[in-house]
């Protein structure tokens, strides 16, 4: 018989702040983290702003992180205040599970490698600037300066990365393999990234409307969030803080296009009716969905054209709500950040507003403008990725 999963520990690093306290309170607040990007040269493209993250300050000795990436010391960081939230020692999670989504990895130094080889010369460029370029550099670092020495992923799947990694984390404590995972997520902002969505004019010169008539595109945003996920009687056995059980979650792929989703959204649908599945929930249970909202008009179409289908008749009465107006597009974080606002809410008794929604589209209630104060019993929390690759999390009040 599968082991519930629940949730007793989260952190997180966010355009909003340091720590998950900072992103309760600018998602209860409505407040938007977009700012001018410093973190390198905009001026050559459409797009200037977005939700660039305070610098990463890990507990850990500077010394031990200084061929580590930007994403690598968001990732750190959000997994020490998870562990320390959920209260566990250090050789309590010694065989835990650990499992990051990311996207591009350490490709900020990367960046600064390949100019310096263009313009100065490789005698001139420093090759350590490459060995955090590894997806997995995020992982492995959570492992060995958190001690944990259990199974260990890295999940790659572009926007639903670490929405993915936190299901598969789920899995290993359902399924018996450890009594403790961590699950989450790590993405920094780089020139790479920046250009490939300015390239495809996928971006907003202007703080993003997801779900509005008039919206323009995301903004990008980077920053980390990581969940404890723990065997429900071991959480209770200890007296832990519990802020919600995972019940389920449901991965689907398009096998559409490249990058804009389907239109009628397919996959996304089915990967939301997966989720209530493997939760054993009917649709009718669900109070909120953290929906992937980038503000791009095809993905809210899409998506909009989802949750009818998975609701119908009730749609327009559910509260549906994108973080990503205040955060912004983390990428490979995205799903864990959103599953930490997730939780907050569900523990918190509010539902995060969309920000900057003036007009809504579709006839659905997109929570405009103000939090609000309701206590809802079941979640569900969507990314939607390039290539079609979908991933939901069911999260119910424990």
């Amino acid at each position: 018989m599968d082991k519930r999963v629940v949730i007793t520990g989260v952190g997180a690093v966010t355009a909003l702040g340091a720590g998950a306290r900072a992103l309760d309170e600018g998602l209860r607040a409505g407040r938007s983290g977009a700012r001018a990007i410093t973190l390198f040269d905009t001026t050559p493209f459409r797009t200037r702003i977005g939700m660039q993250a305070p610098e990463p300050s890990p507990p850990v000795d500077e010394k031990e992180l200084h061929l580590a990436s930007r994403p690598d010391r968001f990732g750190i960081q959000a997994a020490f205040e998870a562990v320390r939230d959920a209260g566990l020692a250090t050789d309590e999670i010694a065989r835990a599970a650990c499992v990051f989504g990311t996207g591009t990895g350490g490709a900020h130094l990367t960046d600064g490698y390949t100019r310096a080889v263009l313009f100065d010369g490789e005698a001139a460029a420093d090759p350590n600037l490459l060995r955090p370029h590894q997806p997995a550099s995020v992982t492995d670092l959570v492992c060995r300066h958190l001690g944990i020495a259990g199974p260990r992923h890295t999940i790659m799947t572009a926007c639903s990365s670490s929405a993915t990694a936190i299901g598969w984390a789920a899995d290993h404590v359902r399924l018996g393999r450890v009594e403790v995972a961590l699950g989450g997520g790590a993405d920094g902002l780089c020139m790479l990234t920046w250009a490939g969505f300015n390239a495809l004019r996928a971006t907003s010169p202007e703080p993003c409307r997801p779900f509005d008539k008039n919206r323009s595109g995301l903004n990008l945003g980077e920053g980390a969030a990581v969940v404890v996920l723990e065997e429900e009687e071991r959480a209770r056995r200890r007296g832990a803080r519990i802020y919600g059980r995972l019940a389920g979650w449901g991965i689907t792929a398009d096998a559409h296009h490249m990058t804009a989703p389907h239109p009628e959204g397919d996959g996304a649908a089915r990967a939301m009716l997966a989720a209530l599945d493997d939760a054993r929930l009917d649709a009718s249970a669900i109070g909120y969905v953290n929906a992937h909202g980038t503000a791009t008009p095809h993905n809210d179409a899409a998506e909009a054209a989802a949750l009818k289908r998975v609701f119908g008749a009730r749609a327009p009465s559910v509260p549906v709500s994108s973080t990503k107006s205040m955060v912004g597009h983390t990428l490979g974080a995205a799903g864990a950040v959103e599953a930490v606002a997730s939780l907050l809410a569900l523990a918190g008794g509010y539902l995060p507003p969309t920000a900057n929604l003036v007009e809504p589209e579709f006839g659905l209630d997109f929570i405009p403008g103000a939090a609000r104060e309701a206590r809802v019993d079941a979640i569900l929390s969507s990314s939607f990725a390039f290539g079609g690759n979908n991933t939901v999390l069911a999260f119910t009040r424990a």
